[in-house]
Parts: C-alpha cells; sequence; structure tokens
C-alpha cells in the first residue's frame, strides 16, 4: 500500500508542469505549479471560443445579406408604390374623360333628337311647300334609327398594401422569413397594379368607339339635314319669287283696273250712238266697253252686251272689283252692260239723252258681274 501511493504520487507530480513569469525589472520571477490538465481546459476553451467567433461572425454576415436584401425589397416595394400612385392618378384621369365623354355623349344624343325633329319639321314643311307649288308629293324617307350608348362600366382600383414594419434587431432565421412575406406581398401587389392597368384602357376604347358611332351618325344626320335645308331654302325662295312676282303681277292688275277707270271716267260726258264703236264720236254699251278693254287692257269683248255676258268669271257684287263688267238685262234678255268703277258705281254709255255717264250700280238691278281680266 505505501509503495502504491508514493508511486502515485511520483506520477501525479510528474504530470504537473511549473510556469514561470520573468519581468524585466529587478522583481524575482514568478513561478507557480500547475497540472497538465489545465493547459487541456485552456485549449478547449480557446477552441469554443474561436468557434464562438466564427459562428457570430457568420451570423452577422447572413444577417447583413438579409437586411439588405430587405432594404431592396422596401425599394422594390416603394417603387411600386410609386407606380401605383401614378396609375391612380392616370386612372382618375381616365376616369374624368370617361365621364366627359359621357357628357357629350349626352350632348350627341340631344343634338340628333334636335336633328331629326328639324328633318321631321323639314319634310313637313316640304310636304306644305309642294303643295303650294302644286309639286307631286316625294316618296317618304327612311326612318333614322337612334344608337344610344351604353354607361361606362366602373374601375376597379386596386388596394394599397400595407407598410412593412422594421426589422431591424430581429434574429437571422426571423429576417429571412420577414424578407421572404414581403417579396410575396409586393408580387401580389404588382398583379394588382398590372390588372388595374389593363380594365381601363379596355373601357375606354368601348366608350371611344360608341362616341365615333354616334359621331358618324351624327355627321350623317347633319348631312341629310343640310340637304333639306337646302332644299327648304329652295322652296322658300321659289316661294319668295312667286310671291313677288304675284305682287308684281296684281300690282300690275290694280294699276291696270286704275287706268280702266281713268279711261272709263275720262269719256263722260260723250254723245250715244247705236252701233257705234269709238267714244270720241259716239258708242253703244256694248261698244264702249269693248272699247275700252280693248284699248287699255287689251281683252278681247264680243260686239253685244248679251255675248259679253258669257265672257270672263262670274263674281259677287262683294268681289266686284274697278274695271269687272256688270249686266243688266229687260227681264227677258241682257241688254244692257256698264264698268264697275267702285264704291258702288259705273260708268256706261247709257242712253243718247244721256250719253255716257256714271251711275249708281243699283239704278237698275244688275243680272250679272264678270271679272274678264283674269285675275
Amino acid at each position: 500500500m505505501p509503495m502504491k501511493w508514493k508511486r502515485f504520487k511520483k506520477e501525479r507530480i510528474s504530470l504537473d508542469y511549473t510556469v514561470m513569469l520573468v519581468p524585466h525589472s529587478q522583481k524575482k520571477p514568478i513561478h507557480f505549479k500547475t497540472p497538465v490538465w489545465t493547459f487541456g481546459v485552456i485549449f478547449l476553451g480557446l477552441l469554443v471560443l474561436t468557434g464562438a467567433c466564427l459562428f457570430f461572425a457568420g451570423s452577422r454576415h447572413q444577417l447583413t445579406q438579409v437586411r439588405q436584401e430587405k432594404e431592396q425589397l422596401e425599394q422594390e416595394w416603394k417603387r411600386l408604390a410609386e407606380q401605383k400612385q401614378l396609375a391612380d392618378q392616370e386612372n382618375e384621369i381616365l376616369r374624368q374623360e370617361q365621364e366627359q365623354q359621357k357628357k357629350e355623349l349626352q350632348e350627341l344624343e340631344n343634338r340628333t333628337r334636335n336633328t331629326l325633329k328639324e328633318l321631321e319639321d323639314l319634310v313637313e314643311r316640304e310636304g306644305q311647300i309642294r303643295q303650294e307649288l302644286g309639286l307631286e308629293d316625294p316618296d317618304a324617307d327612311a326612318d333614322t334609327d337612334e344608337t344610344q350608348d351604353t354607361d361606362n362600366p366602373e374601375e376597379d382600383v386596386p388596394e394599397e398594401p400595407p407598410e412593412e414594419e422594421e426589422a431591424s434587431g430581429q434574429e437571422p432565421g426571423e429576417a429571412a422569413a420577414s424578407g421572404q412575406d414581403a417579396q410575396e406581398e409586393i408580387a401580389a401587389g404588382n398583379g394588382m397594379f398590372r390588372a388595374a392597368s389593363v380594365e381601363l384602357p379596355i373601357s375606354m376604347a368601348e366608350s371611344e368607339a360608341s362616341f365615333r358611332a354616334i359621331q358618324a351618325e351624327m355627321g350623317t344626320l347633319q348631312l341629310m339635314l343640310s340637304e333639306k335645308t337646302g332644299q327648304y331654302e329652295g322652296y322658300l325662295s321659289t316661294i319668295e319669287e312667286k310671291k313677288a312676282a304675284a305682287a308684281a303681277e296684281k300690282a300690275r292688275k290694280e294699276a291696270l283696273r286704275a287706268s280702266i277707270v281713268a279711261s272709263a271716267s275720262s269719256y263722260i260726258g260723250n254723245a250715244y250712238v247705236y252701233g257705234g264703236n269709238d267714244p270720241h264720236t259716239g258708242v253703244d254699251c256694248s261698244g264702249f266697253t269693248k272699247y275700252i278693254l280693248g284699248n287699255i287692257a287689251g281683252v278681247y269683248l264680243n260686239r253685244t252686251a248679251a255675248a259679253q255676258s258669257g265672257q270672263g268669271k262670274t263674281v259677287s257684287a262683294q268681289e266686284a272689283r274697278p274695271g269687272d263688267l256688270v249686266f243688266y238685262s229687260n227681264g227677258t234678255n241682257v241688254n244692257h252692260v256698264a264698268i264697275y268703277v267702285g264704291n258702288g258705281q259705273v260708268v256706261h254709255a247709257s242712253n243718247e239723252r244721256v250719253g255716257i255717264t256714271r251711275s249708281d250700280m243699283y239704278y237698275r238691278t244688275p243680272v250679272a258681274i264678270k271679272n274678264v281680266l283674269g285675275d
């Protein structure tokens, strides 16, 4: 037993090491004994420390990469958000343009209705004018269809994705998961942005196509309206010309009638001669009317009163105008004729005693009044 203990003690002493620290000063060296396993512990500690340093260095590098990726994703998200904002602004402009086009379409529809109403009025007026001019009725125009544009579809504006929370201070695994989630959210937002960017142009294209169709129809209606307006103005011009010609003819007739009255009145007091044809030398009643109407108006009359009563158009006493002929009878046959000069009076070659004179139209009862001037 004592031998074993000594051997163990000797072996134990041989496993110890003496460490001596020699200072540069005059102080005595410091030395101490340490067992061999102390160096093992120190070596293991150094290994653990080195591994920990390497681990934390790698983790720090990974975290830095994750943070850089996160910053890139945030910048990408910011860029997409700006694009979305621009898209929203463009969508708002397109919406306003659609509203403006809807107003213009409504105005075009109103103008179309007004144009159609004007066309109907012109067609109706054309028929009246043709009746006034004595023209044949034209064929009925084809009906004009009226096209209305439907309402534009509403726009779907994508919702703005929520802002990403700050990831600083997170562990490496959590930061990587957060970066992946941010990428998925950016991809989703980008898809919504593309969908919103495609939908509105389609609606605008449909709206513009309807707008152009109504504009084309409006142009056709305007052309039809111009043609009808030209015809209408032509008819009005013809009517005005006819009215002017009629007015001129009426004035000429009135002047002619006045000339007849003046000429007939100028012979008052001249002699009555049965069978006479010239009021200067003597004339009977039918010779007097034949002379005056023939020389002043160029109207040919038969020679006797009875024969003259069969000429011209019969008018009533209320319709009688100066220059018309008033006939009288002996109860059986027409035997006397006079020239109406207005105000219920006549000028006529009465008889040999009176000659050519002015009398009341009803000095005898008239049997007929004739307009031989044709107006």
